[in-house]
């Protein structure tokens, strides 16, 4: 035990390691803010001005992590402009890395707008908070639309259908004329149209197969707005308000077509 003891004093056992704090695990990652630190990143990393290359280095420098170059490649030539910028999805990877995806626009100094795409890399650092951890890689923007779902067969209750038609049509001819609250159903809120916006006609009126006091269904209307015509398709929902004297179908909601 003396031995022992001796050797302790002379030879202390190592002090323990620091461990490094684990990033956030995936289901914990904080996915939007990332997104939104990815979105600032991409429109200060796409634009630059030759003429004045400091702008871009000092709008980099807030949303990089120490210690990462505020220049990120650029070789100080050339002007462009980011202008519309989409986040995408998010990939994690470990000790709090991950990847956003960006669609960007720009513009250059001369020449089309058009799109580009980037990985966007970020860190959770110190106290959570999200940096921009290197440079970004440049990405290619898919020429071929995605494939979309097959068109789904849908039935009507075509008696229902022609019942209602008149109620939906003078909603949305309220709706158009800044009156939605007037003629959509008691307790119903719906948002005025934007400025501008003018009602062409209820081109289709389709009530899906149901029964009860709510109902729903799809139509198909056309607005006048920016100098052109547009059809766009809708969901509306329908419920029965009765009052003393009689009763009425009315719009309880509205909303894009239906998903179903």
């Amino acid at each position: 035990m003396a031995v022992a003891a001796a050797r302790s004093i002379l030879a202390p056992d190592p002090a323990p390691q620091a461990v490094p704090a684990p990033g956030p695990t995936a289901a914990a990652y904080p996915e939007d803010a990332a997104r939104a630190l990815a979105v600032r990143a991409a429109r200060a990393y796409l634009t630059w001005d030759e003429a004045k290359p400091a702008d871009r280095a000092r709008e980099l420098s807030a949303v990089l992590a120490s210690g990462v170059d505020p220049q990120l490649g650029w070789d100080r030539r050339g002007a462009q402009t980011a202008g519309l910028v989409v986040p995408g999805p998010v990939v994690i990877g470990k000790d709090g890395r991950a990847r956003v995806r960006i669609d960007a626009q720009v513009a250059p100094g001369t020449g089309p707008a058009r799109w580009v795409a980037l990985d966007i890399p970020v860190v959770v650092g110190s106290a959570g908070r999200l940096a921009v951890s290197g440079p970004p890689a440049l990405l290619g923007v898919p020429e071929e639309p995605a494939a979309g779902p097959e068109p789904a067969t849908r039935s009507a209750d075509l008696a229902f259908s022609s019942v209602t038609r008149s109620e939906v049509e003078g909603f949305f001819r309220a709706w158009a004329a800044g009156g939605a609250a007037q003629a959509a159903a008691p307790g119903t809120a719906v948002p005025a149209l934007p400025d501008g916006v003018e009602l062409r006609g209820v081109q289709a009126w389709e009530a899906v197969p149901g029964s009860g006091a709510d109902r729903h269904g799809n139509a198909r209307v056309t607005w006048a707005l920016g100098g052109g015509e547009i059809t766009q398709a809708y969901r509306v929902q329908l419920t029965r308000v009765e009052s003393a004297r009689a009763g009425r179908w009315q719009v309880a909601g509205i909303s894009g077509d239906d998903l179903t």
